[in-house]
């Protein structure tokens, strides 16, 4: 059989193992801990991450709306202004052509009527009166239409600055996307490490059974052979 001092010479070699094995569990042990508190701060870091980014996109999809909004609000209107103006200019234009051809038919009877009659003069009069507000509603339409297309510019002035806001909030969403990705990959690969971790441990553990199973024998024969 064994001798006492070979079996004294193992039992401290595997204690030294068990020793070495317990260090390396502890040592094991205390990674896992630091790799499922950085696995945490991911989580929690993509977390914001992707609450910042739908915070954004939902105010530039508002932003967006509402320029919509304003921009055909604007285009009604002119488009109402630029139908009034056509309307009343054609309406101008028939009194301005029917009054034209009265005052034509005036001058005719008038070339055929006694020098100084007071009744045509005063009618000539008031058609010429009609005449000069038909020009004036003519005026104030143009105006009309001026007004129209220079509120049409600001519109369209508008419209482009919303539209350059709209595209730095999408390089904004591609940044945090981006982000989004990376803080993705790393927390793939910390839970691919977790694994390996996980996998040594166990290793470690079994072989610290094993040791605890030998060193209790090697007890148990030293016990037999003092006794």
């Amino acid at each position: 059989g064994r001798s006492i001092h070979e079996i004294d010479k193992i039992r401290k070699r595997l204690e030294a193992e068990k020793l070495e094995l317990q260090s390396a569990l502890e040592e094991a042990e205390a990674t896992l801990e630091q790799e499922e508190n950085k696995v945490l701060r991911c989580q929690m870091e993509l977390s914001q991450v992707k609450t910042e980014t739908d915070r954004r996109i939902a105010e530039k999809d508002e932003e967006f709306a509402m320029v919509r909004k304003n921009q055909a609000k604007a285009l009604d209107s002119m488009q109402a202004a630029l139908e009034t103006e056509a309307k009343g200019k054609a309406e101008a234009l028939r009194m301005k052509k029917k009054l034209e051809a009265d005052a034509a038919d005036l001058g005719l009877a008038l070339e055929h009527a006694i020098a100084g009659n007071a009744e045509t003069q005063n009618t000539i009069k008031k058609y010429q009166l009609q005449v000069r507000d038909a020009q004036a509603k003519v005026d104030e339409e143009s105006a009309a239409k001026s007004v129209a297309a220079d509120a049409k510019v600001t519109a369209d002035r508008k419209a482009a600055a919303m539209q350059n806001a709209l595209e730095e909030g999408r390089a904004l969403l591609e940044t945090s996307d981006r982000q989004r990705r990376s803080a993705e990959q790393e927390l793939a690969d910390t839970n691919e490490t977790l694994a390996e971790l996980g996998n040594v441990n166990q290793s470690i553990s079994a072989a610290k059974r094993k040791l605890e199973s030998e060193f209790n024998q090697l007890g148990g024969d030293l016990d037999e052979m003092t006794n």
